[in-house]
This record gives C-alpha cells, sequence and structure tokens, in this order.
C-alpha cells in the first residue's frame, strides 16, 4: 500500500477494500479513545499532526516533539478554561475541541486543495 495502488494491486492486494478497512478501524479506535478518555483524547490526533508540521516526518523527532506539544497544549488549554470566566471554570474539553475543530477542517480543506492538482 506504501508504493502506491498500482503495486499493491499488482501483488494481489484488493486496494479499496484495505482502504474501506482501514478508515472504518481507524473511525473505530478513535472512537474508543474517545469514549474512554473524554474529548480529552482529541489532544491525541491535533498534535502529531502539528508536530509534523513543524518537525517534518522523521519519528525520532517526531515522537518526542509530539509529547512535548501536546503537554504544553494542555497546559494551555487548562489555564485558558481556569481564566477566561473569573467566577466558573470551563471544562478543558471544550476548549480543546474549539482548538481541534478548526485544525481538522483546515486539514481537509488543505488536503483538498493539494489533490486538486
Amino acid at each position: 500500500m506504501l508504493t502506491g495502488d498500482e503495486s499493491a494491486q499488482s501483488l494481489g492486494v484488493d486496494v479499496e477494500k484495505v482502504k474501506i478497512f482501514m478508515i472504518v478501524l481507524g473511525t473505530f479506535m478513535v472512537s474508543m479513545v474517545v469514549s474512554i478518555s473524554g474529548i480529552i483524547g482529541f489532544v491525541g490526533l491535533i498534535i502529531p499532526h502539528i508536530a509534523r508540521i513543524l518537525f517534518g516526518p522523521d519519528n525520532r523527532i517526531l515522537l518526542p516533539a509530539s509529547a512535548l506539544i501536546g503537554g504544553i497544549f494542555m497546559v494551555l488549554t487548562d489555564t485558558v478554561a481556569r481564566t477566561v470566566i473569573s467566577f466558573m471554570e470551563i471544562p478543558v474539553g471544550i476548549i480543546t475541541a474549539l482548538c481541534g475543530a478548526p485544525f481538522f477542517l483546515y486539514l481537509l480543506i488543505s488536503h483538498k486543495k493539494v489533490n486538486k492538482y
């Protein structure tokens, strides 16, 4: 699959079935993580994309950078959740969702522009 659809198909892989299976499996796994850990599990989806944009695809740098950026992100969102309204505390999951949803829309739009040409 990494070498391309034609190469995988020539080796006997049903490419469309594998793609659909992987999308369904990924969706199921993400839904399980979010159902167990709450919306904060959404951070595990946002931060690696940000780290890959900043540092590139090298996993030796990407994994520690993701951990560091994730920790910084959670501290910042927790600080915002505690201080944005002085008389009450906003759940930190709301702040992470407000950051994550626009970021995923950005990724979707930028991915469509890349595939368009």
